[in-house]
């Protein structure tokens, strides 16, 4: 049945993508050999939006899904001819307790592994792979008339968590007066007025639960059973935005992500009562790839230095030292997939890979009207932490030592910012210019030094 001019086309679909058998968790360096526990499910849930040629998002309960997942999942679509593939986009939650996947964060485990370590490894990437896959079908397949609408609300445990000092990065923590995002877009389908499926997103780190080796979804997990609850028979899709240096505060138990995903889920249920913005046709999509440029790459007398060291450091050097001897140099380049959904003027939807430090949010949402905005992280690939030109400054985690685990042979040069900004600026188009209204005062958290930075 076609849906009418107030409807759109809605499916819904979710999965258990638990693991069976054991298997290496991401997101903890100090962590040693598989999981002890399971806490929590782990879930991919899909939404599928439009009749003849349907937008696809599914969001895995993981830490991050990389681009050979991805490419894999897009190949086994078409080849089944199932919808599409190239509107399909796939992201995380970044829950930190949940496997690792083949191509994540190479170095993490890398060298403190075993081969039956590696294959069990191998063994859950495929069969995730093969779920992602089932789990966008039956969206697709789901597809009814349903009344689509968002609004935007704000929740307030994140925090910004880069300690500085003298205008340097020293640690983690929990940093008040530094900036955030605290915006909650929400979409909700309806069918004769119940709701059917819900899609939240929020800023922040998924790392409350903390670091035991358990399984678990964390604050995630825990917002959309609790939007599950609070609504009968709808499917409650999680992503994360700008939240690379934001965390949740407080955190270190179960007990915190169980109170953070009940402050997701109350302001979800608070919109759904509000008057919302009504979106009456599936979105256009645009897709670009573009090539973050790193800075000056090391020669091979380094990377022989620190082949000496041991831990992170040592196993990264060792493996620049064979990419040097395989390809002969090394990368110098990023590529960084960006896509965006346009409601037609209504809303805009960016996703984009890797973790995005929340300057990136403020800014865009400055520079485009920030009321008709909505954007996503860990979407379509998780090459690294995505610093912005103020990060890359103050130096530290985000900018430097991360760079390590996902394998890249040095930092970024401070240009990729203009470039990922001008680039989503590009896409969004003329009709997404800045709003007259400036944001709420506490939507985002921005000290002067920041905005300066920006403007620079």
């Amino acid at each position: 049945m076609p849906a009418t001019s107030a409807e759109v086309a809605v499916g819904t679909a979710k999965l258990d993508v638990t693991p069976t058998h054991p298997v290496l968790l991401a997101g903890y360096g100090h962590r040693v050999g598989e999981y002890t526990a399971i806490d929590t499910p782990l879930w991919a849930r899909a939404i599928a939006i439009g009749d003849d040629r349907p937008v696809v998002l599914v969001a895995v309960d993981n830490c991050g899904v990389p681009a050979g997942v991805v490419a894999e999942v897009r190949r086994k679509v078409a080849a089944a001819g199932a919808f599409d593939a190239e509107r399909l986009t796939i992201a995380s939650t970044h829950t930190h307790n949940a496997p690792t996947l083949e191509g994540y964060g190479p170095i993490l485990w890398e060298g403190r592994d075993t081969a039956e370590q590696r294959e069990r490894v191998t063994q859950y990437t495929k069969w995730l792979t093969d779920r992602i896959v089932e789990v966008a079908t039956a969206a697709v397949r789901d597809r009814k008339p349903a009344e689509l609408s968002w609004g935007q609300g704000k929740v307030m445990f994140g925090g910004n968590r880069r300690v500085m000092k003298d205008g340097k990065w020293v640690g983690f923590g929990f940093v008040e007066k530094a900036p955030v995002d605290h915006s909650l877009p929400a979409m909700f389908a309806r069918r004769d007025g119940k709701v059917v499926a819900v899609w939240t997103n929020y800023a922040c780190h998924c790392t409350s639960a903390g670091s035991e080796n358990r399984v678990g979804g964390d604050w995630a997990g825990f917002a959309a059973k609790e939007i599950e609850t609070a609504f009968p028979g709808a499917n409650a899709v999680i992503t994360i935005g700008c939240g690379a240096d934001v965390g949740p505060q407080p955190s270190g138990n179960l007990d915190f992500s169980r109170r953070h995903g009940r402050a997701i889920a109350a302001e979800v249920a608070r919109l759904a009562s509000m008057e919302l913005k009504s979106l009456k046709k599936a979105p256009d999509v645009d897709r670009r790839v573009i090539e973050l440029p790193l800075s000056k790459v090391p020669s091979r007398d380094h990377w022989v230095s620190e082949a000496k060291r041991e831990g992170f450091e040592g196993r990264h050097a060792k493996r620049m030292l064979a990419q040097l001897d395989r390809d002969g140099k090394l990368p110098t380049n990023v590529p960084f997939p960006i896509t965006v959904w346009k409601f037609d003027s209504d809303l805009a939807i960016a996703f984009l890979a890797g973790e995005m430090t929340v300057d990136y949010a403020v800014r865009l949402k400055h520079e485009l009207d920030w009321e008709r905005l909505w954007i996503n992280g860990w979407s379509d690939d998780v090459p690294c932490y995505i610093p912005s030109r103020r990060v890359l400054a103050e130096g530290g985690y985000e900018s430097d030592f991360s760079m390590i685990y996902y394998a890249w042979p040095s930092r970024f040069d401070p240009s990729l910012e203009d470039l990922l900004v001008s680039t989503v600026k590009q896409l969004a188009g003329d009709a997404f210019k800045t709003a007259q209204r400036a944001p709420d005062a506490d939507l985002f958290l921005v000290p002067e030094s920041a905005v300066a930075s920006m403007k620079k």
